[in-house]
């Protein structure tokens, strides 16, 4: 009886997303989103008015084996090797780009009224793109060429090992309502100790042993061990703590580092495609039209902080990196697609009560709307850039030509100088401290009476001591990240100063307008975390308070920037001339 039910379930899963998914095909749209659809057909319909019961533990444990294998799958694509030549890029536009995508979440979230922990979640959700959609839309994209396209699907796979860490770092966030102190640091401590010994030890040796095993054993052999020990590496993570994810993707980078590499992969890939489609049905089984009617304004709402962050994120990834206008416009639009890990965060999220199964429902929706505008718009995209060239409105194209030109320029000389790779590199560290300044001090503040209980049960003191002991761990936590932020600063400023002593009157242009900019960016930055720790949470009324205050401050911002970069032009021609 058990092994019809089985047939059944999977006859009813399979035949609904193939027809579901060839009616998007023939609209030119992902398969995943006919996977998402026939899940929610499935309990929507076929168990509502056809009564056709599906049995819950059966697709729950398929569900579970294609997250393994989808997670496997993508981690055996990653090419280390290529990644250290050609990701460079990609890496720079995934480091801005995701923490900026958290804080929008977080923001986004404290606004829309949701805890702490879901504005975390929510901004985990939403900082990925979806490598699926992305690649389908870039075939769709004729005017994209092969090495951008190319660039793009790296961008995907850097946010993939980027989501790999916000998952490891927020699952100690979301179980820590039910955990004492103790437990919560036990469990910090053994995720630590896991990365650790699976990424210096496993990817160091596991490829040798394997290479080993397809040189002495049979092809077959191989893949039955390597898939052994996926699921193996995804119990212990489980084990730990962790999203059984974490240690199928560590496992699939492991892999990926064997000469057996594109044989494994030809024969995983069928199994990887079976049951990735079955987790996406059991993802769309979760959502019930009632709950998802009720939260559609939430969905609606989810996907435009989502497009809109995505867009402006990565626009400025794609414009520190050093790209033109065109690239940086295209690549923004191809990206805003919500990534499959957007599902595995809402349900680690949902397991742990940290959100709601109708907001689970609502980021399903969103993503599910992402996927669909996505391919509409990318037709118009050059579409639009021919019209901006065409019609050239002034304002837009002074603003822009003014950015692009100037970043062109320093760019130029910072290099001539022979600083641009100092430079880089400190500006890389001051944006890294800053975000992380930043993330600690949103924990601290967004859950300061949780770890203000847990600290007075633990030490068994009462809460003015707490409070201290409190303060000092976010004293302490701060630290390392200042030293860091106030020794890149003195480190570019060092550089900008002997540059300025070779080169002359265009080192000491770029030296003045750097400093002016630095200047009014620390000031921002100080009031910034100012907010942030202010008493009480983003609230809906605090927010909209501030945001006229905020927007005209970085208008003015901007405008001061640009006047006191050409008023030291003007002070450095009047010197020049006197001399």
């Amino acid at each position: 009886m058990e092994e019809l039910e089985f047939l059944v379930n999977m006859t009813i899963m399979l035949v609904s997303a193939g027809i579901c998914s060839v009616i998007f095909n023939k609209l030119k749209m992902p398969p995943i989103i006919g996977y998402l659809l026939a899940g929610i057909l499935i309990v929507n319909v076929l168990e509502g008015p056809f009564k056709i019961t599906l049995n819950g533990e059966i697709i729950d444990n398929l569900s579970h084996l294609g997250l393994v294998m989808l997670m496997f799958g993508i981690g055996m694509e990653l090419d280390i090797d290529k990644l250290k030549n050609d990701g460079k890029f990609a890496m720079i536009v995934a480091i801005i780009q995701l923490p900026l995508m958290m804080m929008i979440g977080y923001v986004s979230g404290s606004f829309l009224g949701l805890t702490p922990s879901a504005s975390i979640a929510l901004g985990a959700i939403i900082s990925g793109s979806s490598t699926a959609v992305v690649a389908e839309v870039l075939k769709m994209q004729k005017r994209i060429s092969k090495e951008t396209a190319e660039t793009l699907i790296l961008v995907t796979i850097m946010e993939d090992i980027g989501q790999v860490i916000i998952l490891s770092m927020v699952t100690p966030i979301f179980a820590g309502g039910t955990m004492g102190m103790s437990e919560m640091t036990t469990l910090i401590l053994k995720i630590i100790v896991f990365m650790i010994v699976i990424i210096a030890i496993g990817v160091k040796f596991m490829p040798r042993i394997l290479d080993w095993i397809g040189d002495n054993t049979s092809q077959e052999v191989l893949l039955i061990v390597s898939v052994g020990l996926c699921f193996g590496l995804a119990y212990l993570s489980h084990m730990v703590g962790l999203s059984m994810a974490v240690g199928a993707f560590l496992m699939g980078v492991t892999l990926s580092r064997s000469k057996f590499k594109m044989n494994l992969f030809d024969k995983v890939e069928p199994m990887k495609e079976l049951f990735m489609s079955i987790f996406f049905i059991s993802i769309g089984m979760k959502v019930v039209f009632g709950e998802f009617i009720d939260n559609f304004g939430l969905a609606v709402a989810i996907v435009v902080i989502f497009m809109l962050g995505k867009f402006v994120t990565v626009f400025i990834g794609y414009f520190v990196g050093n790209k033109n206008y065109v690239d940086c416009f295209s690549c923004s639009i191809s990206l805003m697609a919500m990534g499959e890990f957007a599902f595995i965060i809402a349900g680690e999220a949902l397991k742990t009560n940290v959100i709601t199964s109708g907001f689970y429902s609502a980021v399903i929706g969103a993503s599910l709307l992402s996927m669909i505008i996505l391919p509409l718009i990318s037709r118009y995209t050059f579409r639009v850039v021919d019209a901006v060239e065409e019609k050239k409105p002034k304002l837009l194209c002074s603003v822009g030509n003014w950015a692009f030109n100037t970043r062109d320029r320093v760019y130029g000389l910072l290099q001539s100088a022979g600083i641009g790779n100092r430079i880089r590199n400190n500006i890389y560290t001051v944006y890294g401290s800053i975000v992380s300044i930043i993330f600690i001090e949103i924990i601290f503040t967004s859950f300061m009476d949780f770890l203000l209980e847990q600290i007075v049960s633990f030490f068994g003191c009462d809460r003015s001591i707490g409070f201290m002991l409190l303060m000092l761990m976010n004293l302490l936590a701060l630290f390392s990240p200042t030293l860091f932020l106030v020794r890149s600063v003195k480190g570019i400023n060092k550089a900008l100063i002997e540059a300025s002593e070779k080169n002359g009157t265009e080192m000491d242009r770029i030296y003045y307008g750097i400093l002016q900019f630095g200047t009014i960016t620390f000031v921002f930055v100080i009031d910034l975390l100012i907010m942030i720790v202010s008493p009480g949470p983003f609230g809906y009324v605090y927010l909209i308070s501030i945001a006229p205050v905020i927007i005209a401050l970085l208008l003015v911002y901007f405008l001061y920037a640009r006047y006191k970069y050409k008023k030291g032009e003007d002070i450095l021609d009047e010197e020049n001339r006197r001399k």
